[in-house]
C-alpha cells in the first residue's frame, strides 16, 4: 500500500506536468524575446548618450567598456533566443501559423545576431576612445 501511494505521489506531477511543456516551450521564447528587446533599447540608449557627450566624458564615464558589456551580454541572449527559436521552427506539434512565424522572428533574429558580432567585434578592436566614440556613434541597433 505504501508502495503504491508513493508511485502516485511521484508519478502524478510527471503525468499532469507534461502536457503544460509546449505551453512552456513557447513562453520560453517570449520571455527570450523580450530580454532581447531589452537590452538592445539599451544598447540603443547608450549610443543615444554617446553621441551627445564630449570625449572625456565618453572616456570618464567608462562607456567603451560599457557597450562591449552590453554587447557581449546581448549576444548571449540572442542566441539562446535564436536556439529557441530554431526549436520552435522543428516542433512537430506546431502548427503551420507558428512555423512560419519562429521562422520570420528567427531570420530577423539571425540578422541581428549577425549585426550585434559586428559591432562586438569593430568595437573590441578600437585601439583609442576617439575611435571607440565613433565606431559606437554609427551603431544601428533595433529588435
Amino acid at each position: 500500500m505504501k508502495r503504491r501511494i508513493l508511485m502516485v505521489i511521484l508519478t502524478g506531477p510527471l503525468l499532469f506536468g507534461l502536457p503544460g511543456l509546449h505551453l512552456l516551450h513557447g513562453q520560453t521564447c517570449s520571455d527570450d524575446e523580450g530580454m532581447v528587446q531589452s537590452y538592445v533599447q539599451g544598447i540603443a540608449d547608450l549610443v543615444g548618450t554617446v553621441k551627445k557627450e564630449s570625449l572625456s566624458d565618453f572616456a570618464n564615464d567608462y562607456h567603451q567598456q560599457s557597450c562591449l558589456t552590453r554587447l557581449t551580454l546581448s549576444l548571449g541572449i540572442v542566441d539562446s533566443l535564436v536556439d529557441c527559436l530554431n526549436k520552435a521552427a522543428k516542433d512537430p506539434a506546431a502548427t503551420q501559423e507558428q512555423v512560419a512565424t519562429a521562422k520570420g522572428k528567427l531570420e530577423k533574429y539571425t540578422k541581428l545576431k549577425s549585426t550585434l558580432e559586428q559591432d562586438h567585434d569593430s568595437l573590441k578592436a578600437a585601439k583609442d576612445a576617439k575611435t571607440a566614440k565613433s565606431i559606437i556613434e554609427k551603431f544601428v541597433i533595433s529588435a
